[in-house]
């Protein structure tokens, strides 16, 4: 017996005239002959007619797809469909075709993987695979067969229209983005209700559990962590300034900083990023990220700007030199405890003690009072991640910070909490890895887009 395999791919279409309904189909066939005497058109496509269809003399195997509702439509399939005839126009077996459109987001990031092989990846998405969770899902490390090339995947949680929503907005910004600090997105796939992002693997995982959760006593070094802030502020200022749009990553935070083998960072996890042109200063959203990193004007106004990035990125900076989170259960606000410090003149004492001393004093001074700087409860106080870098990089001199006035810290924190549940009630973890600010979650208000 010989196997036989094809794979076809054809585009068929119709030039319609105004009283025409179109054609009929077209079949692929196998037949002891070339010459079909007798032969119709219309339903019979050229391989048969009235006399001798369904005459098992014809000894003809054919594939037809079938472009209207079949013929004798009583027992064939409906139209639209492909069919596998034996002798005749009748189909021993059938099965409905159907449309896929493309949506705008697979045009931009055209790599389909096969399910098969991200199934295979990941052991079948075996649970010891699990590298992160998310709000919508988690994350697996895979081996694509074919390549032996490590990947992470991320699989969002079936039926969720939040976690599509957030499928779609990554692959449509992440999907064209490239920069060396960002995150690369190497491919994309639907199967059923599944949905599967494939990213470059980062072996070193988020910069948050480096610094909150070493493994094996490891401590990131002063100038690693200076690096890597150097890094996301470069990644940053090409999402607000150096690409074709302005992209608002909306939930900079530190577990949503990769890293990799040679401690550079990549920023990652553009679930709620969004892009607009770049003579819009600014757009009215619904509030969306994660609290302790929430610009206080989003509580208040909902508008986002790329003003807002820069306060996460300054709560960022702050996070990496302490060691501490944002916020914790003791109601402690990391951006008040370092205004104390600061007024102090104790703010050297607020760098993180498994540093044991061994920094450059004026780059961590540089680092937190630039931190104080981008966090400033109002916008136009910040600068822009051009200033920043020109900053981080030694190019441009600190600015003063300017005077916060009577503004109480703790308070603007709990208003910005109250403000987002009052918002929404529905609170989920967003980030690859399990991460809570003491008995506060790390969470992410998903009212929408």
């Amino acid at each position: 017996m010989l196997l036989l395999s094809a794979h076809h791919l054809f585009l068929q279409y119709a030039r319609l005239q105004a009283s025409s309904r179109g054609g009929y189909g077209l079949a692929f066939i196998l037949s002891p002959s070339t010459k079909f005497p007798g032969a119709q058109p219309g339903h019979y496509l050229g391989i048969f007619n009235s006399s001798n269809d369904e005459n098992p003399s014809n000894h003809i195997f054919a594939v037809e797809f079938d472009t209207v509702k079949g013929y004798k439509e009583t027992s064939d399939s409906e139209g639209n469909h492909v069919g596998i005839n034996i002798n005749s126009m009748s189909s021993n077996a059938s099965m409905a075709c159907w449309k896929e459109s493309l949506e705008d987001w697979e045009l931009d990031c055209p790599h389909r993987f096969k399910y098969k092989d991200l199934y295979a990846a990941t052991k079948g998405f075996k649970e010891s695979e699990v590298i992160g969770v998310g709000g919508f899902g988690a994350v697996y490390k895979g081996i694509v067969p074919a390549t032996g090339n490590e990947v992470a995947v991320k699989k969002i949680i079936q039926n969720s229209s939040q976690g599509m929503r957030e499928f779609a907005a990554e692959i449509e910004s992440l999907g064209r983005l490239r920069h060396k600090n960002l995150v690369n997105l190497q491919g994309w796939c639907k199967h059923k209700n599944d949905l599967l992002i494939v990213y470059d693997y980062i072996p070193n995982g988020g910069l948050d559990s480096l610094i909150f959760k070493p493994r094996n006593n490891f401590v990131l070094t002063w100038d690693a962590r200076y690096n890597i802030l150097k890094g996301v502020a470069s990644g940053l200022l090409y999402l607000h300034e150096e690409w074709e749009q302005v992209v608002i990553h909306r939930d900079v935070k530190s577990s949503n900083v990769l890293i990799d083998a040679e401690l550079n960072a990549r920023l990652g996890d553009f679930g709620l990023a969004r892009l607009f042109d770049h003579d819009k200063l600014s757009y009215t959203t619904n509030v969306v990220g994660t609290i302790g990193y929430l610009a206080p004007e989003l509580a208040r106004t909902g508008k986002v700007s790329t003003s807002s990035d820069v306060f996460a990125f300054g709560i960022l900076l702050l996070e990496v030199v302490t060691g501490r989170r944002p916020i914790d259960n003791n109601s402690f606000v990391l951006v008040d405890w370092l205004m104390e410090c600061q007024q102090l003149g104790q703010i050297l004492d607020a760098v993180d003690p498994k540093l044991n001393s061994t920094y450059v004093v004026e780059e961590v001074e540089l680092v937190l009072d630039l931190g104080l700087l981008c966090s400033h409860h109002k916008p136009e106080a910040r600068p822009t991640m051009r200033q920043v870098t020109r900053i981080l990089s030694g190019d441009d001199p600190l600015p003063a910070v300017p005077d916060w006035g009577s503004v109480d810290f703790r308070s603007v924190s709990e208003m910005n909490s109250r403000s987002l549940e009052l918002i929404s009630g529905d609170m989920t973890t967003r980030s690859y890895h399990s991460s809570s600010f003491g008995g506060i979650t790390s969470s992410s208000i998903n009212s929408g887009r």
